[in-house]
């Protein structure tokens, strides 16, 4: 069956005059100030009127394996104080000496659920595993067709959103190779040598060949540079993008594939302008020089940067077989 991803996903970019703009920061949970360890709990827009839309934790379960279930109850009351005096508005002053406002960075979207929905997909890591399982779980079984899932604009395309058209995408017309190499959630590679261990979020991971001898080990990840913002967008391709399998290679060797499938939405008129599509090239040829030159030195790096996210999918296929 032909099907046109972007007859599914819609180019529903309006004109900038109807973006909604504002000013956003992260709200942070400090523990400790000496030891200065910050997490990020949670994401505030101010919009043009001055008022706060935000979006934080469910909970504080992520918390449990680092403080114990005290240390969760107290950053659950936390979260609860800090959630009662933004609904009330009041944003200039953090509630508690624990708690710490990022500097303010301008953001710009459709919607202000657009702009909470990719800050905080970028900004905010510290989700329970259990809850991505059920999330993951719950949110693909409850469409019966892959249109359903897409999202509504390959214009300003988030790496979360992304992932699940891709993905969702594959499970729906192959769910046998979906179960064996996708990975929703962050894991741990173990170097054969000395044992370390490093946590990275690549959520492609499989294997070649049917005996040992023959077997080779592939890791690889799909993350969108379709961001209008610069900070977001460079944060998904060198953090998000880059910088994982640079930690993937260096932690396994040269004996595996790697691959980074990045998609790169071609200019329009009216969001994802000439200017900013010529930002992102710029970006991404600083961001890869380094996995170039490790491909150059023998690493096994496969990147392809991609227009649609049917061809994202297609080049998850190749790779993978």
């Amino acid at each position: 069956m032909n099907t046109s991803w972007y007859s599914l996903v819609g180019d529903t970019a309006g004109n900038s005059d109807h973006l909604v703009s504002g000013e956003w920061f992260t709200v942070r949970f400090i523990p400790d100030h000496i030891a200065g360890e910050i997490f990020n709990i949670g994401v505030v827009f101010i919009d043009e009127y001055r008022n706060a839309h935000y979006r934080l934790l469910d909970n504080a379960d992520a918390f449990s394996c680092l403080f114990g279930d005290k240390g969760k109850a107290n950053i659950s009351f936390l979260l609860q104080v800090v959630e009662d005096v933004l609904k009330d508005n009041h944003y200039v002053v953090t509630p508690s000496p624990h708690i710490m406002y990022s500097p303010r960075q301008t953001a710009q979207g459709d919607s202000i659920e657009e702009i909470l929905d990719d800050l905080f997909g970028s900004m905010i890591s510290l989700v329970c595993r259990r809850e991505l399982q059920l999330s993951s779980l719950n949110s693909l079984t409850e469409y019966s067709t892959f249109e359903m899932i897409v999202p509504e604009t390959t214009k300003k395309l988030s790496t979360n959103k992304l992932r699940k058209a891709v993905f969702g995408r594959m499970r729906y017309d192959n769910e046998f190779l979906y179960e064996k190499i996708y990975n929703k959630e962050p894991y741990e590679i173990t170097n054969p040598y000395s044992k370390k261990k490093m946590l990275i979020d690549m959520p492609i991971r499989g294997y070649s060949g049917l005996e040992d001898q023959k077997r080779q080990d592939y890791y690889g990840s799909v993350v969108s540079a379709a961001y209008i913002s610069e900070v977001h967008r460079i944060h998904q391709i060198n953090y998000v993008g880059a910088t994982n399998v640079m930690n993937c290679c260096e932690q396994l060797g040269k004996s595996v594939r790697t691959a980074l499938i990045i998609y790169l939405p071609p200019s329009d008129n009216h969001t994802f302008t000439k200017s900013i599509r010529t930002q992102a090239e710029n970006e991404l040829d600083r961001c890869l020089y380094a996995l170039h030159q490790m491909s150059k030195e023998g690493y096994q790096i496969k990147i392809e940067i991609k227009d649609t996210p049917e061809e994202c999918l297609n080049e998850v296929l190749e790779f993978v077989h």
